[in-house]
Order: C-alpha cells, then sequence, then structure tokens
C-alpha cells in the first residue's frame, strides 16, 4: 500500500476514535449532569420529607422522643417537653430511662425489667405498654407507651418512643367501674328490699288460707298492707330516678307556703319517731315568705329528710327542724343526733345508688336512691341542699335553701307540733255504697279481676269481669254499664283498643265513663290515657276506697 493511503487511513482512524471519544464525554458529561439533577431533586425531597416529618412531630398531640442506642434522647417534641417539664438538653444528660422513669419505691420499674429498654435494647416493636413517668417536678403520671426501634446497617441505631399521658383515662375506667359497682349493689340491695316485704306479704297471705284466729288475721291484714306501701314506694323512687334521667319529672309550680308542707311531713313521721321514742324540735320565725314550688314534690323532700333522721337516729335521740329567713332565701335545717356520716363518705351522699354501708350486715333499709331525689327536687325548685356531718356517732345535718318569692311576709307563726297520722282511707273508713250500679271490670289478670270484683261487690255494685278486650266489648254491649274499669296493657288488644270501640258506639253506651287502671305511673302515660278517651286514670296498686269512690263520682255525673 503507498504511504500516502496508509496515512490517510491512519488519520481517518484517529478521527473517528477521536470522534467516538468526544461522544463519550458528552453522553457521560450529560448523564453527570442527570445524575447531579437527581441527586438535587432527591435532596429536595428529602428535605421536605424532613420537614414534613418534623411539622407532624412539633404538632402532635403525643410526646415523641427519639433516642440513640444508648438511650440517650436526640429529640423532643413540644408535647414532650410541656408534659415532662424537661428541656432536651436537660433530658439528654442521662439515659432516658434515669431521667424520666419514676422509681421503683413510687411505682415504677426497675432498669433491668423495664419494657421499653428491654425492647429497645432488642430492637423489638412495643405498643401500648402501661408505664409511670416522673416529671421534672418530682409528680408522677401514668403512660402508654409504644416504641419502634431503628436500624442502619443491621445494626441498633435507636428507637422513636411516642407516650401519651392516660391519667384522664384511668379516672374515667374507674369512674365507670365505681358506677357499675353501686349498680351492682343497687340491684342487689334492690332485689332484697322487695323480697323482704314480698316474703311477709306470701307468708301471711297463705298463713290466712290455713286459718287464723280474729287477732292473728287483723295482724296478717296490717302486714300485708305494710308490705305492699313498702314495694310501691321502692317502685315509685326507680321510677322517680328514671324520670329525673330522662327531664321527665313532674313539676307544677305555684307560690306555696313552706310552714305547712313542714307541718304535714311532720306529722307523716311521727308515729315511726314516737315508736323510737325519738322527740322532734321545730323552730319557725312569726313571719315567712313563700316560695314558688311544687307542694307534693317539696312534702316528698321533707319527708324524705325526716324519715332519714328517724332512720338514723337511736333510740331516745332527737330530732331539730329550723325553718329560718335571710334575704332572698329561705333556709330548712334538719339536725339529728344519730350515726353520723364518715368524713370519706360525705361527698357521695347525694349520688344515686350509694349507701355508706352496703353491705349485708347493715342494719338500715333502703336502696340508696331517697336523697339523690331529695338533690334533684330541691334543683327542680331552683335551690340547693347540702350535709355536714362530724363523723361517726355525732348526728348529721340536711340543709335546704330555696329562693324566696315575696319580700313581704306571707304567713303567721305557724304551731309545728307533730300530731297523729291520718291512716289510710281504706283503713278506717267502709267503702261507699254501690248498690243498683253495674261495673264492669276488664283485665287480663286474673288476681287484679278478682280483688276488684270483691271490693266492688262489698260495696253492693253488681260486677260483671271480662280478661280480653274482645270478652269485654262483648259483655259491654250484652247489658249497660253505669262505669267499667279498664287495664291500659293487655295481650292481643290493649285498653285503647277498649276505650275506642266503646267511644265509636252510639249514644247513650259511647258515654260511659271508663277508669284507666294500670301499673304504667308515669305522666305522660296518664296524658295519653286521658287523651285517648278514659275519664279517670288510676296507678296500681289501687286504694279500695278511692276506686270506689272514684266510681261513685263518675256514675253520679253521668246521671
Amino acid at each position: 500500500m503507498p504511504q500516502d493511503n496508509e496515512d490517510e487511513l491512519l488519520r481517518s482512524v484517529a478521527i473517528q476514535n477521536a470522534q467516538s471519544i468526544l461522544l463519550a464525554r458528552q453522553r457521560a458529561e450529560q448523564e453527570l449532569v442527570a445524575a447531579k439533577e437527581a441527586l438535587e431533586l432527591r435532596t429536595v425531597e428529602l428535605e421536605r420529607a424532613n420537614e414534613l416529618i418534623l411539622t407532624i412531630a412539633e404538632n402532635a398531640a403525643s410526646c415523641l422522643l427519639m433516642l440513640d442506642d444508648r438511650g440517650m434522647a436526640t429529640y423532643m417534641n413540644p408535647a414532650a417537653i410541656e408534659q415532662t417539664g424537661y428541656t432536651l438538653e436537660e433530658l439528654a444528660r442521662a439515659p432516658f430511662h434515669d431521667v424520666l422513669h419514676a422509681p421503683v419505691e413510687r411505682g415504677g420499674h426497675s432498669a433491668d425489667a423495664c419494657p421499653i429498654r428491654n425492647a429497645r435494647e432488642r430492637m423489638r416493636l412495643l405498643k401500648n405498654q402501661s408505664d409511670l413517668f416522673v416529671r421534672k417536678d418530682g409528680s408522677t403520671f401514668p403512660v402508654s407507651c409504644s416504641l419502634s426501634p431503628l436500624q442502619r446497617d443491621g445494626q441498633a441505631a435507636g428507637a422513636v418512643l411516642e407516650f401519651r399521658d392516660i391519667t384522664d383515662e384511668q379516672l374515667a375506667q374507674k369512674t365507670l367501674e365505681d358506677a357499675n359497682r353501686r349498680k351492682d349493689q343497687f340491684l342487689a340491695t334492690l332485689s332484697h328490699e322487695l323480697r323482704t316485704p314480698m316474703t311477709s306479704v306470701l307468708g301471711w297471705a297463705r298463713m290466712l288460707k290455713l286459718g287464723l284466729s280474729a287477732t292473728e288475721t287483723r295482724e296478717a291484714i296490717d302486714a300485708i298492707e305494710k308490705g305492699a306501701e313498702i314495694q310501691a314506694q321502692l317502685i315509685d323512687d326507680v321510677l322517680d330516678v328514671s324520670r329525673i334521667a330522662a327531664g321527665k319529672m313532674t313539676f307544677n309550680a305555684i307560690p306555696l307556703d313552706v310552714g305547712p308542707v313542714l307541718q304535714a311531713a311532720m306529722t307523716t313521721v311521727h308515729p315511726a319517731a314516737a315508736a323510737k321514742g325519738i322527740e322532734i324540735l321545730a323552730s319557725v320565725p312569726p313571719l315567712l315568705p313563700r316560695i314558688l314550688g311544687d307542694e307534693g314534690r317539696l312534702q316528698q323532700v321533707i319527708w324524705n329528710l325526716l324519715s332519714n333522721a328517724v332512720k338514723f337516729t337511736p333510740r331516745g335521740g332527737a330530732i331539730t327542724i329550723r325553718l329560718t329567713h335571710a334575704g332572698s332565701i329561705l333556709r330548712l335545717t334538719v339536725e339529728d343526733t344519730g350515726k353520723g356520716i364518715e368524713a370519706d363518705y360525705l361527698p357521695h351522699v347525694f349520688e344515686p345508688f350509694s349507701q355508706e354501708d352496703g353491705s349485708m350486715t347493715r342494719s338500715h333499709e333502703g336502696i340508696g336512691l331517697g336523697l339523690s331525689i331529695v338533690r334533684s327536687l330541691v334543683e327542680l325548685h331552683g335551690g340547693r341542699i347540702r350535709v355536714a356531718s362530724e363523723g361517726a356517732g355525732r348526728g348529721a345535718t340536711f340543709t335546704v335553701e330555696l329562693p324566696a318569692i315575696e319580700s313581704a311576709p306571707a304567713v303567721d307563726r305557724i304551731a309545728l307540733k307533730p300530731g297523729p297520722s291520718t291512716p289510710p282511707l281504706s283503713s278506717t273508713v267502709e267503702l261507699p255504697s254501690l248498690n243498683g250500679l253495674c261495673v264492669l271490670i276488664v283485665d287480663d289478670q286474673e288476681l287484679t279481676r278478682d280483688l276488684l270484683a270483691a271490693i266492688f261487690d262489698r260495696a253492693g255494685a253488681e260486677v260483671s269481669a271480662a280478661g280480653s278486650v274482645r270478652q269485654g266489648l262483648e259483655q259491654f254491649q250484652a247489658r249497660s254499664q253505669d262505669v267499667v274499669v279498664c287495664d291500659l296493657a293487655m295481650p292481643e288488644q290493649d285498653g285503647f283498643a277498649f276505650v275506642q270501640a266503646v267511644r265509636a258506639l252510639p249514644a247513650p253506651g259511647n258515654e260511659t265513663p271508663i277508669i284507666a287502671l294500670t301499673a304504667f305511673g308515669r305522666p305522660e302515660d296518664r296524658k295519653h290515657a286521658l287523651a285517648a278517651g278514659f275519664d279517670e286514670y288510676l296507678k296500681k296498686p289501687v286504694d279500695p276506697g278511692a276506686l270506689a269512690s272514684m266510681v261513685l263520682r263518675l256514675s253520679a255525673r253521668r246521671r
């Protein structure tokens, strides 16, 4: 090959190599620029991620700590600073466990037994671990902790610790447990208090079947009546608590003189006080203003306070009642010389289902609702009630304060002298005569039908009875009735179906007076019954005299 051609070929190869090298360098430079841009973008993304993580940590409600592989704090968020009282510099002077953990003598873990330390050292996840921490000021607080270990190249690199104060949660849990305990105690007490009079009622009733002397018969009747009255009062108390909780307690406020209400309550409790030889002393100023109140509910308040005083005052003790007036407040105090109240129980006196002694060996009856009801009724009057006692055996003083509505005196001095209580109508007064009246009873309960039939038969009425609405309508249409006594709750068709069917009949049958007799005792039940077409409403258990008198009045009104 000629030399010129060889030189030309070498130049061509050299140029091609130079171009290849140049292209490779350009590609390398481009790749370097792209890598640099990607690195910068990644750096920005990491910075943004770190900022986001820091923002989340800084604003987190939970307390966050970053620990290194020795357990030293390298970061703590504001929540942790606020909760513990430490700054990061103060916390980082020693291992985390030595600073924040409560010492063993105050309920904390030892270093070897610390679940958080063990999880960090073994790189284990820990969730919702209960523990006890101590603040910089020395106060302790319960916490729930979670720990997430951090690793670098397979080696422990520290951990993230999250914790929160659970004081409120533990308090709420304790409150719930206390409430459940009081509820269980209440149910057990209620069962006992219902079964106790029921034992007397059933026992004497069965003894009557066997035959008793005249004296024993009277004793049996008295015991049965007293047992039934006790059960009725227990049921009323439970219903009152239910009404209060639902905000449906009836309250008919009128200008009211407290003196006569106090007199009535004293008269009611006088027999029980006299039986124990307890003296009741009353002090009342000559002139008193009125309050805006419900007479029945106010008497319920005073009766409960006096009954409690009699119950807890030993034989031969004394009860002092004072009614005073200061400014716009009328103040009633009931002071006894009874067993007193322990200091740790005083804050719980007015709580529902609460009893100072709820054991099986307690010496006083009751279900722990009376004073709770009293407080609610006093508050409905716009007043307040408080209790004081110097402890066991030192008596107790209950003070009720009610707002007065008049500055001028309303009543003169009232002589408050306990007198004999007025016995129930049915025990002292004969039933009114219902001779010539036809009374229809509609009730699915045979025992109730038999009782009502006996009452009306004793009063001289002609009685017919039906066990269902269908039977009742058949008997009503078969014979003219002067008055109908109808239960509300019955199977298949209720009392409302009966009254609607009667009111749909032509006159004069549709004008027949109908009395609703029911175990439902809520105010809304009464309104519903009267609105549906019933003429009167009576709650079970019914007083025979009251029922017979109502029948007589309704029959006379029709005529």
